[in-house]
């Protein structure tokens, strides 16, 4: 049998030919919509009182309730010269990124991954630099805290109503007030606890659970622990939840959290 060796061109080439060039996407620096450390005072630095009236002033100027943070890569570029800026503040509130629902001002992270950093080179332009991002990311202002240092959930989300089955979602004996999952994981256990009860008030639709998390992007079947249960209990954070006891007309509704064990 003959082995045939090729030049190291032919890698390189053939390399260059599989490797898919991305576009590139230049967008204008938002003092209400981007915060970087590389060209922004830390927002760190403030009083928790500070940070809450500038970000009050920041919401009123945008469609979300949170900002673009992103970290440059190191270097500050010069002499490029884009066909088109374009401005961050369109181009996330044309609600392509936000997640599902008619209501939510809210941005999913996972959205802006897939749909803009994965899929283009970006440059935010700053006078006459160019900074690339390393990282990008979206950053929500909630929770916050109020003059009394009580927890204020932001308020404009969407409803979730998810059919309690009392197979897949079943009510814990240890503690009532929690509903369980069954493919919660050994040392995480995602839990549903209830805050408040309602009688046959109309639903637009009505969910089964199980369904819902096995065809999503929270469930992988070939792992051992099958559910990336901090991922669902920070998607579900983004929705008002309910769970329905269709027989009863009765609506619960739940917080979600993580319970983690040693």
């Amino acid at each position: 049998m003959k082995i045939y060796a090729l030049p190291l061109f032919y890698f390189f080439f053939v390399s260059t030919i599989f490797a898919q060039k991305k576009d590139t996407l230049y967008f204008s620096v938002d003092k209400y919509y981007t915060i970087s450390p590389t060209i922004t005072a830390n927002m760190g630095n403030e009083t928790y009182s500070e940070w809450i009236k500038a970000t009050d002033e920041y919401m009123k100027r945008t469609k979300t309730n949170g900002n673009i943070f992103f970290i440059g890569d190191g270097y500050l570029i010069k002499n490029l010269k884009p066909k088109k800026i374009l401005s961050i503040k369109e181009y996330i509130e044309n609600r392509k990124f936000y997640f599902d629902g008619k209501y939510n001002q809210i941005v999913d992270d996972n959205k802006l991954q897939d749909s803009l950093t994965n899929k283009y080179t970006i440059f935010f332009v700053n006078g006459d630099e160019f900074i690339r991002p390393r990282k990008l990311s979206y950053t929500s202002y909630y929770p916050r805290r109020d003059k009394d240092w009580n927890v204020v959930q932001n308020k404009i989300k969407d409803t979730l109503y998810f059919k309690l089955d009392n197979e897949y979602v079943y009510q814990s004996k240890v503690n009532p007030k929690w509903y369980l999952i069954k493919d919660s994981n050994d040392k995480q256990h995602l839990f549903f606890e209830k805050q408040d009860i309602q009688k046959g008030s109309a639903i637009n639709k009505l969910i089964n659970f199980k369904e819902f998390v096995e065809s999503s992007r929270f469930y992988n079947k070939d792992r051992k622990q099958k559910l990336y249960e901090t991922s669902l209990v920070n998607f579900l954070g983004n929705y008002v939840v309910y769970f329905v006891k269709t027989d009863e007309r009765e609506l619960i509704k739940v917080n979600v959290g993580e319970a983690v064990y040693d």
